[in-house]
């Protein structure tokens, strides 16, 4: 048999629940030199009760060892039990957190497909209504412009041909006047020139007159 710790402290423990440690422990106190003997009797007595509480120790101690035994196999036996129950307990919870994640992460994977698909279309429709927005923004911003360059250039041509023709006529009444102006020139020096001569008929008719009477009487 081996001699362990444990079997110390169960020693200790049945020594301390006896009056064996009172006893065996006591230490030697100074009396008188000359004792009365104790009768044979009475030491007898003091061995038999010594052997008694021997006997009593050792039945404590068998009895001790058997209730330790029997509360350690308990203990084991229940904590055994509360260990297989916990893992259970903790088998399910985590199956059942396993379970429950799973199916809420399969619903929040399920309502953002079907939010990124609604998304998706939105953004589509919004996309294709710009686009189609943006298209007819420009085209009706082409045409316009078109129209207003259209506009433009007919009223350029119209301003240029009109400035052409206040040309062409200022021309030509320039050149009317100046016609005018120099007919009248013409017929001016032609009535001058034709005053001028009747004038110089005239004085010539008025001098061969005068002549003639100035020969008739002469004569």
């Amino acid at each position: 048999m081996h001699i362990t710790a444990e079997k110390i402290k169960e020693a200790a423990e049945a020594l301390e629940s006896t009056e064996l440690k009172s006893f065996m422990f006591q230490e030697p106190t100074a009396g008188p030199l000359t004792r009365r003997r104790r009768s044979s009797r009475s030491t007898g007595r003091s061995r038999r009760s010594t052997r008694g509480t021997r006997r009593s120790t050792r039945g404590t101690r068998r009895s001790t060892r058997g209730t330790r035994r029997s509360t350690r196999r308990s203990t084991r036996r229940s904590t055994r039990g509360t260990r297989r129950s916990t893992r259970r307990s903790t088998r399910g919870t985590r199956r059942s957190t396993r379970r429950s994640t799973r199916r809420s992460t399969r619903g929040t994977r399920r309502s953002t497909r079907g939010t990124r698909r609604s998304t998706r279309r939105s953004t589509r429709g919004t996309r294709r209504s710009t686009r189609r927005s943006t298209r007819g923004t420009r085209r009706s911003t082409r045409r316009s412009r078109r129209s207003t360059r259209r506009s433009t250039r007919r009223s350029r041509r119209s301003t240029r041909r009109s400035r052409r023709s206040t040309r062409r006529s200022r021309r030509s009444t320039r050149r009317s006047t100046r016609r005018s102006r120099r007919s009248t020139r013409r017929s001016r020096r032609s009535t001058r020139r034709s005053t001028r001569r009747s004038r110089r008929s005239t004085r010539r008719s008025r001098r061969s007159t005068r002549r003639s009477r100035r020969s008739t009487r002469r004569s």
